[in-house]
């Protein structure tokens, strides 16, 4: 019990209470701290880069979860067939995941330069000025599916081991008493998988708001701040301008809005998750 008490002061409570107290304060890195109270707080309501920072973040989690959990579902599905190569495809589609997160992002960013291989192809195909990554209109959307192709294998494949546990006896009762495919699929697998399709989306969900070193290596939350998060926001203002009273206040905000989010997963798990008596 004491182990434990103690990781959770000094790596939780600890951090929180600093962060907590340096959003009281002015303070760069060479000046001493200045109490301010509450302005750094006020400041937020007027500050149009970190409103635009926060509704990026919205679209890019909506983004994450919509593609990501069922680009997840599909592949497990597809996984979970018994097919000549099944192996190999279910390692293609993991392998992503164990890939350094800072290798991946990189790759990407040389594939799609102006003049790389994937923008190239586009112009060929006859799309003018097919700058998918540098674009404003595109870039959030590109960051998002590079995100997707890097963590859906890990999604997969936890949908994958809950397909492989579903009781047969239920499956074939529902097919006995004439249920068709879809039909078993939508009324009775997915009840039975509930429970980890909660798990997945919470695991995506947090994952999504924490989601810095592709958007930082691919775009800099770039361009014209097309794909700034509150992590990327907080990153320039803290190491960027060396405001880290400002910074850590935006800290304040994504753990009350992971706080929050978590909460309402955890009230709503009770209405929307079938557990097996």
């Amino acid at each position: 019990m004491l182990p434990y008490a103690l990781g959770m002061l000094v790596f939780v409570l600890g951090p929180l209470i600093a962060v907590l107290a340096i959003s009281l304060t002015n303070w760069s890195l060479l000046d001493t701290p200045k109490y301010v109270g509450a302005a750094n707080y006020l400041k937020l309501a007027s500050d149009r880069d970190f409103l635009s920072s926060l509704a990026v973040t919205g679209f890019f989690t909506l983004g994450i979860l919509l593609l990501n959990i069922t680009a997840a579902l599909v592949l497990a599905n597809l996984m979970n067939l018994r097919l000549p190569g099944i192996g190999a495809f279910r390692t293609v589609v993991f392998s992503p995941v164990v890939m350094p997160v800072v290798a991946w992002a990189l790759v990407w960013k040389f594939l799609l330069q102006p003049q790389g291989p994937i923008n190239t192809a586009l112009q060929g195909s006859g799309m003018p000025d097919a700058n998918l990554l540098f674009a404003p209109g595109t870039a959030l959307g590109t960051v998002i599916v590079i995100e997707v192709l890097k963590s859906v294998g890990l999604n997969a494949v936890i949908f994958l081991s809950a397909l492989q546990g579903l009781p047969r006896e239920v499956l074939e009762a529902s097919r006995l008493d004439g249920a068709n495919r879809w039909q078993t699929y939508t009324r009775v697998i997915l009840p039975l998988i509930s429970p980890t399709f909660f798990l997945v989306f919470v695991i995506t969900l947090i994952g999504a708001l924490k989601v810095f070193t592709p958007i930082w290596v691919l775009t800099g939350g770039g361009p014209s701040n097309a794909t700034t998060t509150l992590l990327v926001y907080m990153y320039k203002q803290g190491f960027g301008f060396f405001d880290f009273g400002y910074a850590s206040v935006i800290a304040a905000v994504l753990f009350v809005l992971i706080l929050v989010t978590t909460v309402l997963q955890w009230n709503l798990r009770r209405r929307l998750v079938f557990y097996e008596e």
